[in-house]
């Protein structure tokens, strides 16, 4: 689950495995099937275009280290990130306190899971970020956590335009959208796949 700490930054950044610190306890990071990270890739890629084009700062993180706290005890990595405020990425190692939004993509750990679900939801809300999404590609739904409401968290499907208003003003990520992204890098994926085989046999 995790090692015992505690443990600081300086320890965290000397271990060659992919792991996150929080509250000087150092956790493995989640692996995922292929699928998620055509998910997470493509939806970073539609944020990215949105802050890209819009009026307002905005800069989306994919897999940074965040210094939640500010301290030497938490460095958490979200699978995405989206940082309002420049000052916060100013020294280039690491986002220094808490991001505008973060998003988490739940894998199939159960160890995972929970942390997702249970102990980044309170670090992310204690910090100041304003808005938690977790996405379950599994499942094709996802939850959102306001947390400048007191309110239980909005859900919604693939099949929906989810209000993104904390990424940039405006702004509706539509999923049905993302899952025509991923549809295609899979049919090109078959395609080049078939062509490949082909080619091969031609040769023999």
């Amino acid at each position: 689950m995790y090692d015992i700490g505690p443990y600081t930054i300086e320890d965290n950044q000397k271990r060659e495995d992919r792991t996150e610190l929080i509250d000087g306890y150092i956790y493995k990071m989640k692996s995922y099937l292929p699928i998620y990270g055509i998910y997470l890739r493509n939806l970073y890629g539609m944020i990215m275009k949105a802050c890209n084009e819009g009026e307002e700062y905005g800069r989306p993180f994919m897999f940074v280290g965040v210094r939640l706290d500010k301290d030497d005890k938490t460095v958490i990595v979200p699978d995405i990130c989206v940082v309002k405020d420049e000052e916060q990425v100013a020294g280039g190692e690491f986002v220094e306190g808490a991001p505008r939004v973060t998003i988490e993509f739940l894998g199939s750990d159960l160890e995972d899971r929970k942390r997702d679900l249970y102990l980044k939801l309170l670090k992310y809300k204690e910090a100041g970020v304003r808005e938690y999404w977790i996405i379950d590609v599994e499942h094709k739904n996802l939850m959102v956590y306001d947390f400048q409401e007191i309110t239980l968290p909005k859900f919604y499907s693939f099949n929906d335009k989810v209000p993104a208003e904390n990424i940039m003003t405006g702004l509706k990520l539509d999923f049905k959208e993302l899952e025509e992204k991923v549809k295609k890098f899979y049919e090109a994926a078959e395609f080049a796949r078939k062509v490949k085989e082909k080619k091969a046999a031609g040769q023999k």
